[in-house]
Parts: structure tokens; C-alpha cells; sequence
């Protein structure tokens, strides 16, 4: 019992960490037909990206764009990496990037001009998309304290939600500077009280682009379904 308090007090002073934030501008009208009841979550296992959807459940057609990082060559693998996630669920039909290409060839567009809303709601609605997924961000090249290098971090990164029917953001999801902190890594720095795993560990291992998109897609799929985007 005498840790219970020391528990609660490191996980407080994780949530007022640095996080992955969101903010919705409006709700969705295909949630009730693509996702069942469920609490929202921290977390997507195994259990519900294996589920099969019901008959009466439709997937939600996106495209994901390559992320914009600057001076770093690895915005399509991130991108690459958010399609998987989203693929894991279940519930997305995550259109092939060459058709993308191909129509922005034929509308004589460039892949930058989906970041306008739009733009982008034009060509989703030739593709027969849903959303349009977008961002742009900014590595972090860290040293940690045995002197090895680790790339493939991100340091801040905003991810844009575009609703092609609305021609409108549906959401944008942001990463701060720092940890991003979600349940699994408050439990990591809280329960073995740092013995096992000091802050420099959790920064390493939270801010690997695949882990933030994995991260990005639990708090988009939360706010699909309950217009909040869980921890």
C-alpha cells in the first residue's frame, strides 16, 4: 500500500509530460456502421487488430500521404508505417499509393497541395476516399549518454485528418518535443520505480517513428468512435 502513492504521483507528473495531442473540429457520421462498442484505449492489441469485421460494418477508405520530415529521407517508411497501423485494425481500406500518384498526374497536381484541405478533399473524392491523411514534421538526432547515435526519432510532428466530405480538417494530432508519454510508458517508468527504465530509455524507444504512428492511429481510431482520443 505504501507505494500506491509513489505510483500515483509518477504517473501524475507523466501526464502533464509531453504527450500526443488532439483536437477534433467535428464528428463522424460512419462510425456507428465501422466500429463496435468498446472503451476507448491506449492501446491496439493484438485481439482487436485480428477482429473481423461484421457484415453490417463497412471500412473506411483513406490515403496516406509521405510524411514531410525535414532533412531526413524517412517520410514515406513513416507514412508506410501509418498505413500498417491503420491496415492492423481492421477497419481502414488503406488505398495504394501508386493510384494517388497517378490521378495527381492526370489533375496536374503535386502531392504538396494536399495539405490544403481542399485540394485534398477534391482528390479523395476521385479516389472514393474517406480521409486524407497528411503531416509534416521534425526529427530528433540524439546522442544518449554511452555516446551512440539514434535516428529515426521524431521530435515534434503534426498530423493532419482530412474529412473529404466536409473539405475540412477532421482532426489534426501533434506531437510535442519530448517523451511521448502514453499509458504503456507511465506503466514502464512507474513500476519498476526507474530501476529498469530511466527517462533517456522511455525517450528512445517512445519517439521511433513507428511507435508515434502506432500512437497517432489508437488516438485517431478513439476519435472516430468517441470524439476523444484516450491515453
Amino acid at each position: 500500500m505504501r507505494l500506491t502513492p509513489i505510483f500515483l504521483l509518477i504517473c501524475i507528473s507523466g501526464w502533464y509530460c509531453s504527450a500526443i495531442d488532439v483536437a477534433i473540429q467535428h464528428n463522424s457520421e460512419v462510425v456507428d456502421r465501422t466500429f463496435p462498442e468498446q472503451k476507448p484505449s491506449g492501446f491496439l492489441t493484438d485481439e482487436e487488430g485480428n477482429e473481423t469485421p461484421q457484415q453490417n460494418q463497412e471500412k473506411i477508405r483513406v490515403v496516406v500521404m509521405p510524411i514531410e520530415v525535414t532533412g531526413e529521407r524517412w517520410g514515406g517508411q513513416f507514412s508506410d508505417a501509418i498505413a500498417l497501423h491503420l491496415m492492423k485494425t481492421n477497419r481502414f481500406d488503406v488505398l495504394e499509393r501508386s493510384y494517388l500518384e497517378r490521378v495527381l498526374r492526370e489533375q496536374k497536381l503535386h502531392q504538396t497541395g494536399l495539405i490544403d484541405p481542399s485540394t485534398g478533399a477534391k482528390i479523395g473524392r476521385i479516389l472514393g476516399a474517406k480521409f486524407i491523411i497528411t503531416g509534416e514534421a521534425i526529427p530528433l538526432r540524439y546522442q544518449d549518454a554511452g555516446g551512440e547515435y539514434h535516428d529515426n526519432m521524431v521530435d515534434t510532428c503534426t498530423i493532419k485528418i482530412i474529412d473529404v466530405e466536409t473539405a475540412s480538417h477532421y482532426a489534426i494530432i501533434r506531437k510535442e518535443p519530448g517523451i511521448a508519454w502514453d499509458w504503456t510508458y507511465r506503466f514502464m517508468w512507474a513500476i519498476p520505480m526507474s530501476m529498469i527504465w530511466d527517462r533517456e530509455d522511455i525517450l528512445i524507444d517512445s519517439t521511433k517513428y513507428d511507435e508515434i504512428a502506432q500512437q497517432v492511429v489508437t488516438r485517431f481510431v478513439n476519435t472516430l468512435q468517441y470524439g476523444s482520443p484516450g491515453f
